[in-house]
């Protein structure tokens, strides 16, 4: 059976092309994984639990030179899918960064919205 839903398309939404200088091939930044914005111009950082998803990478860097493209969350410009921790969130209710490259539930309400769980595959579609 069909539904609706699933992520939106590498177009939609606003992308940006930032830094992450943390970045190594020991601690890579991993497609689809949570940031938030750094301290330099056009630069972000891993997001860490319990923060407020601000962008999320588009493909792995393995330095701190490499740009990396990212969608920019908060404006409910797209639907992006990612794997969740704990328990499953509910939809119409927000999600935070875990520190684990997904997200959480949390009970303080954000710029984002769960629109779909599927429990099956521990993954959630999030208007970011």
């Amino acid at each position: 059976m069909t539904r609706v839903g699933g992520q939106s398309p590498d177009s939609y939404g606003l992308s940006v092309t930032v830094t992450v200088p943390a970045a190594t091939a020991g601690a890579p930044v991993k497609t689809n994984e949570p940031l938030k914005w750094g301290a330099g111009a056009y630069e972000a950082v891993k997001a860490v639990a319990d923060d407020v998803i601000a962008l999320v990478a588009k493909h792995p860097v393995e330095d701190g030179l490499t740009p990396l493209g990212a969608w920019v969350a908060g404006g409910n410009s797209r639907v992006h899918v990612f794997t969740y921790s704990g328990t499953a969130p509910t939809v119409g209710g927000s999600v935070v960064a875990d520190g684990l490259g997904g997200v959480k539930s949390t009970v303080t309400a954000n710029s984002t919205r769960v629109l779909y769980v599927n429990t099956a595959r521990q993954q959630v579609e999030v208007l970011i």
